[in-house]
């Protein structure tokens, strides 16, 4: 072989390592995010929701309340140590309005969320009474 075969053979073995690493990379951070599942439910047409997220361990997990304008109402972080956490959430102190309820990992990566809208319904009753003379 001559010299310029053997480094066109050296640069052509350091091109592919490299696209194996990034894209290596990239499938590991998709798979740390697949692999935490997340569930999030209303609790009989009320204003509190369970949030279960599963297989934590070693994963950095933060589940955040949001209002429409995207402010944070609230903010908890899971312990990476965890490897379940469960919690029912009662919203019924909030004002009227949407809200998202986000469980991100990694602090960068959506997992799951729920939106809901929360809505005061104010039933007015008017009654006659006659007076019997």
């Amino acid at each position: 072989m001559n010299k310029n075969t053997v480094k066109a053979f050296i640069v052509a073995v350091a091109m592919i390592g490299l696209s194996n690493v990034a894209s290596f990379a990239g499938t590991t951070n998709d798979e740390a995010v697949a692999s935490v599942k997340t569930k999030i439910s209303q609790v009989n047409k009320s204003l509190s929701f369970n949030v279960w997220v599963d297989n934590l361990v070693g994963k950095k997990v933060v589940i955040v309340v949001l209002d429409a304008d995207k402010n944070e109402i609230y903010k908890e972080f899971i312990s990476p140590k965890s490897a379940k956490f469960a919690k029912t959430f009662d919203f019924s102190n909030l004002n009227d309005g949407k809200y998202t309820i986000e469980v991100i990992s990694s602090n960068v990566d959506l997992v799951d969320s729920k939106t809901f809208e929360i809505k005061t319904n104010q039933v007015v009753n008017r009654d006659v009474i006659v007076a019997i003379r």
